[in-house]
C-alpha cells in the first residue's frame, strides 16, 4: 500500500480532473451501501467476484465488491472535483488527515503560482480491486481506476503550461480506501493515492 507521503508526488495526476455535477451525499457514496447499478464499477466487481477476496467476506460478511466499487467510483469523482474547486470542506469527509494535508499544501502551491486549471471529466472506464489488507484495526482496499479526462493548466498570464485543452487523455490511478474495524456503516476514507505504473 502507498504511504500518505505518496500523495504529494501523485498530485500532478490528480489535478488533471474536473467534474461538472454537484456534490451529493458523499457519505452515502462511501458507505458501500445501496444499489451498484450497471456502470464500470459494477462490471469490474462482477468480473472479479467476491470469492476473489475471501478475507473481506470473513472480516465483513455483508461486504459486496459491486457495492464497494460503486461507492469508490463516486468517491473518486467527488474527491477530484473537490480538489479542482479548492473545496476543503468536502474533502474533509472523504480523506484521511494526512492526505488532506497533502492536498492543502498543493492548493497553496497552486495559488502561489497563480495557476488555473481547465478540467473536464469524460468518464471512468474501469474500476477494480487490486489489493486487500485486513488488519485487526482496519481494512484497506486498493482500487485501480482507469479514466478519461480533458485538462490544461494555465499560468497567470493564460499560457498553457501543461496538458491539452483539446485532447482526451487516458489516466490510471490506484487509490487506497480504509475503514476502521469493526465495520459499522460509517464511510470509507481515502488514505493514499498513487499514479498506476503500467507494466513494460
Amino acid at each position: 500500500m502507498s504511504e500518505a507521503g505518496d500523495v504529494a508526488s501523485g498530485l500532478p495526476v490528480i489535478i488533471l480532473f474536473a467534474f461538472w455535477w454537484a456534490l451529493v451525499s458523499m457519505l452515502e457514496f462511501l458507505s458501500a451501501q445501496g444499489e451498484a447499478g450497471n456502470g464500470p464499477a459494477a462490471a469490474a466487481a462482477r468480473e472479479t467476484g467476491d470469492e476473489a477476496f475471501p478475507e473481506l467476506r470473513e472480516a465483513d460478511p455483508q461486504f459486496s465488491s459491486a457495492d464497494f466499487l460503486h461507492g469508490a467510483c463516486r468517491a473518486y469523482e467527488e474527491v477530484l472535483r473537490a480538489y479542482a474547486l479548492y473545496d476543503v470542506k468536502a474533502l474533509r469527509l472523504l480523506l484521511s488527515a494526512e492526505v488532506l494535508r497533502a492536498f492543502s499544501d498543493a492548493f497553496a502551491a497552486r495559488a502561489a503560482r497563480e495557476e488555473t486549471l481547465e478540467l473536464t471529466f469524460v468518464g471512468i472506464q474501469t474500476a477494480e480491486i487490486v489489493g486487500v489488507a485486513v488488519q485487526p484495526e482496519a481494512i484497506d482496499i486498493a482500487v485501480l481506476f482507469r479514466a478519461q479526462v480533458v485538462q490544461a493548466a494555465r499560468s497567470a498570464d493564460g499560457e498553457v503550461i501543461s496538458g491539452d485543452p483539446t485532447a482526451v487523455a487516458a489516466v490510471a490511478d490506484v487509490w487506497t480506501f480504509s475503514h476502521r474495524r469493526p465495520v459499522d456503516g460509517t464511510p470509507w476514507v481515502v488514505v493514499a493515492t498513487d499514479e498506476f505504473a503500467e507494466a513494460a
